[in-house]
């Protein structure tokens, strides 16, 4: 029985951590993103549903719809469409800030990303 107790005091432990790590993006995040004319502000906005995550990126040339979201532990991915390509971003959630990983012509590039103060 104490067996029993254990294990299931184990499993809802991993599953409130885990809960703990999606709910942890859920919000707005700021970032400066280097561009060819010079720094740009780019807003994400994150919900996550169990493993599922969706959103938006805000920009200069307007918003996108965050895709393909998915969410384990405190990292995550999603795919953004710009001009008929598809790009997949991979995160990482850091206390207050997100390490974000976002692929370009030229190699991935990190964007750090600051929660929004509302």
């Amino acid at each position: 029985m104490s067996r029993l107790l254990s294990f299931c005091f184990v499993i809802l432990l991993l599953l409130s951590t885990s809960c703990v790590h999606t709910s942890a993006i859920n919000g707005k995040w700021k970032g400066l993103m280097q561009g060819p004319n010079g720094d740009m502000e780019l807003i994400y906005t994150f919900k996550t549903s169990g493993d599922s995550l969706s959103g938006s990126v805000t920009g200069p040339l307007g918003e996108l719809t965050l895709e393909n979201g998915k969410v384990q532990g405190e990292t995550f991915s999603f795919d953004v469409s710009f001009n008929e390509m598809q790009f997949t971003n991979k995160g990482t959630v850091k206390g207050d800030s997100i390490s974000l990983m976002i692929p370009t012509p030229g190699g991935d590039m990190e964007l750090m990303l600051d929660r929004a103060k509302e």
